[in-house]
This record gives C-alpha cells, sequence and structure tokens, in this order.
C-alpha cells in the first residue's frame, strides 16, 4: 500500500468511527443527567428507568429499518441525514420542558445511533480482508472513547447550574455537527455496483486498494 492510500485509508477510517463515538457518547451522557431530570419532570424510579432506556427502544426501531434507506439511497446519503437528524435529536432533548416531547426525541437519537453504524461498513467493506479486521477496530475504540468523553463531559458541566444537564446533553450535537461537515466516505462498492455506478466504485476501490486489487474487486462484483 502506497503513503498516499494509507493516509487515505486512515482519514476515512478516523472520519468513520465518529459514527461509534456518537454511539458510545449518547448511551453513556445520559447518566450524568438522571440527578437532574428527576425532579424537574417529576419522575418516579420507574418512569426514570423508562426515559432513560428510551434510547435504546429506538435503537430496536433503527435496527429493524436501518437497512431500506441504505439500500435506497446508499449509505453515505443515509449517514448525513442521521447526523443531521443526531443534531436535532441532542438540541431537541436539551430543550424539552415536556417528559413526552423529551422521551421522543431520545427515541430519535437510538434511531439514528443505529443508523451512525452503517458507518464503519460504508468503509471497510471496500478494503480487503487482509486489513479490514484492523480498521474495524476503530469503531469499537470510538465507542468506548465516547463512553469516556460523556463522562468527562458531565464532569465539567455538573457545576454550570440549574440547567446544567440541559448542556450536557447539547453538547451531543457538537461531534454529531464534526460528523455532518466531514462525511465524505466513500459510498459501498457494491451498492454501487448494483446501481450502475461501477466507474464510481473501481474509483473508489482504486484509491483504498490500488489498481490491480481494484480491478479484481470489481470484477468479482460484477460476478455476484
Amino acid at each position: 500500500m502506497s503513503p498516499s492510500q494509507k493516509n487515505y485509508v486512515m482519514l476515512i477510517s478516523s472520519i468513520a468511527a465518529l459514527g461509534g463515538l456518537l454511539f458510545g457518547f449518547d448511551t453513556a451522557v445520559i447518566s450524568g443527567t438522571t440527578p437532574f431530570i428527576k425532579p424537574f419532570f417529576d419522575l418516579n424510579d420507574i418512569w426514570l428507568g423508562w426515559t432513560v432506556s428510551s434510547l435504546l427502544f429506538g435503537c430496536i426501531i433503527g435496527v429493524i429499518s436501518a437497512g431500506k434507506p441504505s439500500d435506497l439511497f446508499g449509505r453515505k446519503k443515509t449517514l448525513m441525514a442521521a447526523a443531521f437528524l443526531f443534531i436535532i435529536s441532542a438540541l431537541g432533548s436539551a430543550l424539552a420542558n415536556k417528559l413526552s416531547v423529551f422521551i421522543i426525541f431520545r427515541i430519535t437519537g437510538g434511531l439514528e445511533l443505529v443508523l451512525l453504524q452503517c458507518c464503519h461498513q460504508c468503509t471497510f467493506q471496500n478494503i480487503t480482508a487482509a486489513r479490514r479486521g484492523r480498521l474495524v477496530s476503530f469503531n469499537q475504540l470510538a465507542i468506548v472513547i465516547g463512553i469516556l468523553l460523556a463522562f468527562i463531559s458531565n464532569a465539567l458541566l455538573v457545576d454550570t447550574g440549574e440547567n446544567n444537564w440541559r448542556w450536557m446533553l447539547a453538547v451531543m450535537g457538537l461531534p454529531a455537527l464534526l460528523f455532518f461537515i466531514s462525511s465524505f466516505c466513500p459510498g459501498k462498492s457494491r451498492w454501487l455496483v448494483q446501481k450502475g455506478f461501477s466507474e464510481k466504485a473501481f474509483v473508489i476501490l482504486e484509491k483504498i486498494n490500488g489498481e490491480s486489487v481494484a480491478g479484481l474487486r470489481l470484477k468479482a462484483l460484477k460476478n455476484q
């Protein structure tokens, strides 16, 4: 692999890993808000449990529905839409004054998190098997880093006043915005071939794998 190919792969792998970071951050950030949202929304233990776990309910919906938009529009467009909606979810939950509104935005955030998990597939399924394992691990590392950043963020914002829980949730929009701006990970080559864009698929495969390997992989995709 040439230096330019290595740099390109590392760059798009890092951008793709932001999806994992968002997943870890949003999963963990709610833990710091529970002492404050419980009295604000006047929650008992049962309703507090549902409020916290509503994100995972959204993930269940996302798992069921994530495949269809990816097949129709491609993972790149799906990811950009998911990142945008995640920003809305973060701001909506931070500004919510009613429990129902808060839960709706949390469920929406869970749905978008699952869509963001398509991100590592968007990049790594274009890479040969010999290198795929090492690069896919970026996503797992990013999830753990996201959890750590959530705890650090909560600790830094806990003394910011009565609206501290709002700031804790609003901060989620920053990595989502960064992902939306920098989301230029290549589309999945198999999807491009299926839609008749073989030339675009070859360009992507060539940038990542080199011309000779790209030709072989494109031929294999056409024969599937």
